[in-house]
């Protein structure tokens, strides 16, 4: 609500068995919820919002756009991985294929349509049939709203639309029902606020709470006087305070293949746990390695120092110290083992002041345009050091043997530059080394996960047809 947002918007759609949308391996005697049961989840958590001041209507989305006749497609939000881009490419595209086979009858009438199609594909309604063209021109209904309103009429319950409750809202907006209205005013009471500003819809302060409702404390006056293990002071890191950017966390499924390949798993509460911390770290310290090697003698994770790596077997790795003892047990591996340098991760990331981290984000932003100047440079007598230093790290990435999942640091910083640089690139002739392959793995990866929303939002719409045929 900070930054501006006015609506959250929520799509009640459990997900299919056997598929895991976030979380890696539930518990096996966890239930998937039907739709019902999850809507009336949300909407619990929604009217504990409104007694708490934070979101003012509840509402859905066949209301606020659907319903109106005068808003078009284009007025709709669209989020990625939603019900709504999906099943609009599959109205467009039914539109379109039903005004091919107007058009295809034949002779005059072939010609005619024909002219038609061109006027209206100079009008921007291409492919539109007739009478649908006709009152769309008129003033008349979208004939793709009017397809989204026959499609989701009959599960509209299930996308919320919420409004906050945030500095420039509505008052339309912030209605809430007489008892909520009651509760906010009770609570002001024992606060022993002026109950003014609760009728008013004054915002409320923006303060986090804990599992009990109760406001917490500030993340500088939380941390004032603790300390860790060593006597050293902490610091409390508030996420808020930062614009975060991981690659572990760009996609759900780059989060389901870290937890998949770690082991981070939610079906016991003492491994949900572990695995919260570490998703926090990893938020945290986002120069780590994605996965770290296990000694195949003592099963202890190889963090530090040098591990020896078997370039013939899969995954055999031992630590130093296992290397060294003649009596350790290496089972069927028998080959020359590779010698790796592994260096611990630092934390200096998780500890910059905001000066620092906007120092960091203007160093990455002047490399990545370094990158750029490199990769498209063809003078051998460039008078930029810093090009000819970039060509030989570039130079470095194609012929180093270690490689970024081997510890190796340059590469690593360099596929992070190239990385973030992949995601905003947008040319498809780009110089750049390792680009187009780097944008080929994001787009497999969001297929991946159009395919499971896809087959999420057409399991939604069979059986909601199907209770209307019955």
């Amino acid at each position: 609500r900070k930054r501006g947002f006015d609506k959250a918007f929520i799509w009640a759609c459990p997900p299919l068995k056997g598929d895991d949308y976030i979380f890696y391996a539930k518990p096996e005697d966890q239930k998937t919820p039907k739709d019902v049961r999850l809507r009336q989840w949300y909407l619990d958590m929604l009217v504990e919002c409104q007694k708490r001041n934070i979101v003012g209507m509840v509402s859905n989305m066949y209301d606020q756009y659907f319903s109106n006749r005068k808003l078009d497609a284009s007025s709709v939000p669209y989020f990625e991985g939603d019900y709504f881009p999906g099943e609009a490419e599959n109205i467009i595209k039914l539109l379109e294929e039903g005004g091919d086979k107007r058009s295809s009858g034949g002779g005059k009438k072939k010609k005619k349509d024909s002219s038609k199609s061109k006027n209206s594909r100079n009008n921007g309604t291409e492919n539109i049939p007739a009478e649908q063209e006709k009152s769309f021109r008129e003033g008349g209904r979208d004939p793709v709203m009017q397809k989204f309103c026959d499609a989701i009429q009959g599960m509209k319950e299930s996308f919320i639309v919420a409004f906050l409750n945030w500095k420039d809202a509505k008052p339309e907006h912030l209605d809430v029902p007489k008892e909520i209205m009651e509760y906010r005013e009770k609570q002001t009471l024992l606060e022993g606020d002026t109950a003014a500003d609760t009728v008013n819809h004054a915002l409320p302060q923006c303060r986090k709470r804990d599992s009990d409702g109760n406001t917490k404390l500030d993340s500088d006056d939380a941390s004032k006087g603790q300390v860790d293990r060593f006597g050293r002071p902490v610091r409390i890191i508030d996420d808020d305070d930062e614009e975060i950017d991981c690659e572990f966390f760009n996609t759900r499924q780059c989060f389901l293949d870290l937890c998949r390949g770690n082991h981070y798993q939610f079906d016991e509460l003492r491994r949900a746990k572990h695995t919260s911390m570490m998703v926090l770290w990893h938020l945290q310290n986002r120069e780590a390695p994605k996965f770290v090697q296990q000694c195949f003698a003592c099963n202890r994770e190889i963090s530090s120092g040098i591990r020896h790596h078997c370039n013939v077997c899969s995954d055999f790795d031992l630590c130093d110290e296992c290397f060294k003892n003649p009596d350790t047990n290496r089972g069927t591996c028998n080959h020359k083992l590779e010698v790796i340098k592994v260096q611990a991760s630092s934390d200096s990331a998780s500890g910059m002041t905001e000066e620092q981290r906007r120092e960091r984000k203007r160093n990455i932003q002047l490399h990545i345009t370094l990158i750029e100047h490199a990769s498209r440079c063809n003078s051998s007598t460039c008078k930029s050091l810093n090009c000819r230093k970039m060509k030989s790290y570039l130079k470095h990435v194609d012929t180093c043997q270690v490689k970024a999942s081997g510890g190796c640091k340059i590469c690593k910083r360099i596929w992070t530059l190239l990385r973030i640089h992949a995601q905003q690139c947008k040319s498809s002739s780009c110089p750049i080394p390792q680009c187009n392959a780097i944008r080929k793995r994001i787009r497999q990866l969001q297929q991946k996960q159009q395919a499971m929303d896809d087959r999420r939002r057409q399991e939604m719409n069979r059986h909601y047809r199907m209770g209307k045929m019955s």
